[in-house]
């Protein structure tokens, strides 16, 4: 996929997220409940006037700026959902113009469920795997590669390690 196409979609999802949530955190502070059976009838019972005040006092109803933090979360959420369109066409576009992935491994993982083969066979391997090392080991002393797989034997040059040798 492309990194810049996705950085848009990671920084706009980032941001958009955190527009969404966070005011919902402040209405939760001011005192609104987090689940309105009543659809919000009873919090918008203040009436607010030009001044930013309370017309009539409502016992318990919340104020009108907070009731009105709901038109920024709309806005936020329909800006969440239209971030969503550079990964759509990153996604497709690399399904017909992407680079085909040349290995079962392409990461380099030393874990046994990257050793299977794309697309895997029924019981997931070919033929059954030797566990001969933990499966962190990065950099091994010996190993032309800087990650060794778990199931690759251990060249004889290579000096033991401790979690390797037999009991």
């Amino acid at each position: 996929m492309n990194e810049f196409w996705g950085r848009v979609h990671f920084w706009c999802s980032f941001t958009f997220m955190n527009i969404v949530f966070m005011p919902m955190f402040v209405q939760g502070i001011k005192g609104m409940l987090r689940r309105m059976s009543d659809g919000g009838v009873n919090y918008s019972a203040a009436v607010v006037n030009k001044a930013g005040t309370v017309a009539s006092p409502v016992i318990d109803a919340l104020p009108g700026t907070v009731m009105q933090i709901n038109g920024w979360i709309l806005w936020a959420a329909i800006a969440l959902g239209i971030a969503q369109i550079p990964f759509i066409i990153n996604l497709f576009w690399s399904i017909s113009h992407g680079q085909p992935v040349t290995s079962d491994n392409p990461w380099s993982a030393t874990t046994l469920d990257w050793q299977t083969p794309t697309p895997p066979p029924h019981g997931n391997f070919t033929h059954e795997p030797q566990v001969v090392r933990g499966p962190y080991e990065y950099s091994a002393p010996g190993h032309a590669t800087d990650f060794t797989p778990q199931d690759e034997p251990e060249s004889p040059a290579a000096p033991k390690s401790p979690s390797t040798a037999p009991d």
